[in-house]
């Protein structure tokens, strides 16, 4: 029982370590990976070899399953290059397994030493990444020497032997079992880690440490799957995945005891012949599929035809995932993303409600009154999301963006209303009454809208990059709008008191509409002063 206990506990401090290094991927990369990722991934060669090179610096499956669908979702690489990226990706983690095979368990102490260095008496954020990272490193490593030791500590049972033959008579079984173990632990390398360990200690044999490789791989392409199933290019990024893996799996499965004839012969210990074997086999996906990313594509669009897809999917949340690996930079990402499908909304509210108010088009007024229905319930679920991220553990930073972006989606609710409730009610109203503006009472007021419709977009951009050149101009439009609102009505009084009848006509409306957009004006610069007090 002792036994079983202790191989439990350092089957546990390997996937607190992945929580841990995926934590410590966050804190020195943040977003970067993915940008990097999406700049680099131009040709399919480059694609390919960007993979390779993102995961050898964060080692982590699921870390890369999330930003593969990520990237996808946000349109910012085509699914025919995220898969190419994929390819290389599984290739470069397998760097991870072979440091895992080279029995570095002895130095894991020196590891962690110069982490918590790092970590705690370091006050740069890279440092503490990287102190973070080492810490995370060493866990794997010691909770393999822990399983190692434990297995060789004592002759098996009778009963755990028989059960390992078994499993060697099964292999079909067996990697169906391991393929659901790395899905429920969201981690290949935890998987093959353990198996590493086992054979380590020789208890289990080559055939069954062949078909564990072959279940984790498939496992972590369900994962994959898993996260990206809601929307229709990640579904196929991650169908392809999975198919492709499924032809090497079958491979291996339909030729293991060939498979493992070839392995066995490698002079090297049982637990680098499987680190060697997982590395084979992200290989052999990589170069079999590489030149048929065109083919493998017009067939995941056969299996997922996008309108039958596209048809049936209901409004809502486009890029919120719930299953990002407990990794908050990434969650971040995904709710900026969705903030900014928001903003785009309300800009494309604000300027059909000027144009309803233009062409006395009293249809397209009540048109964009019911797109604030779909602002309200994106601003729910990003509230709610957003909310649940704010009460998981999360460094300062962190919770500082969560509070920015909470801040600028209450805006954008804010100027959808004024514009559902203000503007497109005073386009309504000018269809119907008939009212007519003077030449150069409505110049005016299209003069002011443009400025405004402007500030909107340059406040999107400020709080998408942070960028505070962007949140200073912001505040100097600000002033000089109050300043032109201040002549404007100025103007209009000059015109009431000059008797023009259409300036009559009209006035309650035309101050209405430069009070409107002035509360809008002011709703986008507080995105200024958050960014500026930042600063």
């Amino acid at each position: 029982m002792l036994q079983l206990l202790t191989t439990a506990g350092g089957v546990a401090l390997i996937l607190f370590a992945i929580r841990f290094l995926r934590k410590g991927l966050d804190r020195l990369f943040g977003p970067r990976l993915g940008d990097w990722m999406r700049q680099l991934a131009e040709s399919r060669w480059r694609a390919f070899l960007t993979g390779v090179g993102v995961s050898v610096l964060a080692p982590s499956s699921t870390t890369m399953s999330l930003l593969a669908v990520q990237a996808v979702q946000e349109r910012q690489l085509s699914v025919r290059q995220m898969f190419a990226v994929v390819l290389g990706a599984d290739v470069g983690l397998t760097v991870m397994v072979l440091l895992i095979s080279l029995r570095l368990d002895a130095y894991a102490p020196i590891l962690l030493l110069i982490g918590v260095v790092l970590f705690q008496f370091t006050r740069s954020g890279r440092s503490r990444g990287i102190g973070q990272v080492m810490i995370a490193i060493a866990f794997i490593f010691m909770a393999i020497g822990i399983i190692k030791t434990t297995a060789t500590a004592s002759e098996p049972s009778e009963h755990f032997k028989m059960l390992i033959e078994a499993a060697g008579f099964y292999p079909l079984i067996l990697a169906l079992i391991i393929a659901a173990l790395t899905v429920a632990v969201q981690s290949s390398t935890a998987t093959i880690g353990l198996v590493i360990a086992l054979g380590a200690a020789g208890v289990v044999g080559l055939n069954v440490a062949l078909a564990a490789v072959v279940g984790a791989n498939v496992g972590i392409a369900l994962n994959t799957l898993m996260v990206g199933w809601r929307q229709i290019d990640s579904r196929r990024l991650a169908l392809a995945n999975l198919l492709a893996k499924l032809t090497i799996a079958a491979a291996v499965l339909a030729l293991l005891p060939q498979a493992a004839e070839t392995v066995s012969a490698i002079p090297v210990g049982m637990d680098k012949q499987t680190a060697l074997s997982h590395c084979a086999f992200n290989i052999a996906t990589a170069a079999l599929f590489l030149p048929l990313i065109g083919p493998m594509m017009r067939l995941v669009a056969a299996i997922t035809p996008a309108r039958s897809m596209q048809e049936t999917e209901r409004f809502g949340p486009r890029y919120l995932n719930e299953a990002t690996g407990g990794s908050l930079a990434l969650a971040l990402g995904q709710s900026m993303r969705e903030i900014l499908r928001v903003s785009e909304i309300v800009r494309s509210m604000l300027e059909d409600a000027w144009r309803a108010l233009r062409d006395q088009d009293e249809a397209l007024a009540r048109q964009v009154q019911e797109r604030d229905d779909q602002v309200d319930l994106l601003d729910g679920q990003i509230k709610k999301y957003l909310a649940a991220l704010a009460a998981a553990e999360g460094e300062r930073d962190e919770r500082g963006e969560i509070m920015r972006q909470m801040r600028y989606l209450n805006e954008l609710e804010t100027i959808g209303d004024l514009i559902d409730k203000n503007l497109a009610e005073l386009a309504v109203k000018r269809a119907t009454q008939q009212v007519r503006f003077s030449d150069a009472g409505w110049a005016e007021l299209e003069g002011f809208y443009d400025k405004v419709r402007q500030n909107v977009l340059i406040a999107e951009n400020a709080f998408h990059s942070r960028d505070p050149v962007l949140a200073q101009r912001l505040l100097r439009h600000k002033d000089r709008l109050s300043e032109e609102d201040r002549v404007l009505r100025d103007r209009h009084f000059a015109r009431l008191r000059q008797g023009e009848t259409q300036t009559h006509e009209s006035s309650a409306i035309h101050l209405d509409v430069l009070t409107h957009l002035k509360r809008i004006n002011s709703c986008v610069t507080h995105v200024a002063y958050a960014l500026v007090e930042q600063k």
